[in-house]
């Protein structure tokens, strides 16, 4: 591909984990949510969504350690809160699908 048509799919990380989550989390179809979004194809977000799920079977899906100083700052520790939720979340969800698979 060229280098005009790969600026046009590349998106932020903010956007695509928005996507997969619809899709991995809220059962949301594939095309609806290209559809909503304006997506040119669905092989695009399959693409991200399989992704994720490789990164999830290999505990991939990680966060970063919060660093030291930003630890007082009481709005970033609520936005660490909330990540750590999210993953929480998402482990769990993870979780009761391995175990589905199991039984």
């Amino acid at each position: 591909m060229n280098k005009e048509v790969m600026a046009r799919l590349d998106y932020p990380a903010e956007f695509k984990e928005k996507l997969i989550e619809l899709v991995v989390y809220q059962n949301q179809s594939t095309a609806a949510v290209v559809k909503k979004y304006g997506l040119p194809n669905t092989y695009i977000l399959t693409n991200w969504v399989n992704r994720y799920k490789k990164k999830l079977e290999k505990g991939a899906v990680t966060l970063t350690p919060m660093e030291k100083p930003k630890t007082k700052d009481t709005a970033e520790l609520k936005k660490r809160i909330k990540d750590l939720e999210k993953a929480l979340e998402k482990a769990n969800v993870l979780i009761y699908g391995l175990n589905s698979m199991i039984d």
